[in-house]
């Protein structure tokens, strides 16, 4: 087996990439047993994310201290790139999006281990 040299940008590389998802209906807007409130719609929404990197993870953790809710907002703030949002925006939102979202941004970062120190 050979070994390759790498350089440091090739470890930096993943941190500028961005990934487009698709948010099921059922997600975006639940309803009663698993069906979504517009089923018969077909409408496609996509979101563009990005991994979160260590400086805004440790950004993220420091500015929750006082507030774990605060955690998955600040990650949602963070990590969606299109369209942008803001904490009051994102406040808005339900549970299971919020959920869905942060589960790709965790997933995009590299974040296997999840902790729910954010629930109460």
């Amino acid at each position: 087996m050979e070994t390759i040299k790498i350089t440091a940008e090739d470890l930096l590389v993943g941190a500028t990439a961005s990934y487009t998802i698709e948010i099921p209906p059922t997600v975006l807007r639940p309803g009663i047993e698993g069906t979504a409130h517009d089923e018969g719609k077909e409408n496609k929404v996509e979101i563009e994310i990005k991994p979160l990197t260590i400086r805004t993870f440790q950004m993220i953790t420091k500015a929750a201290k006082n507030d774990p809710g605060m955690i998955p907002i600040l990650m949602i703030k963070e990590g969606v790139v299109n369209p942008p949002l803001n904490p009051a925006q994102i406040s808005k939102m339900h549970i299971g999006l919020v959920e869905f979202i942060v589960e790709h941004i965790r997933r995009v970062s590299g974040l296997t281990q999840k902790k729910n120190t954010w629930r109460n």
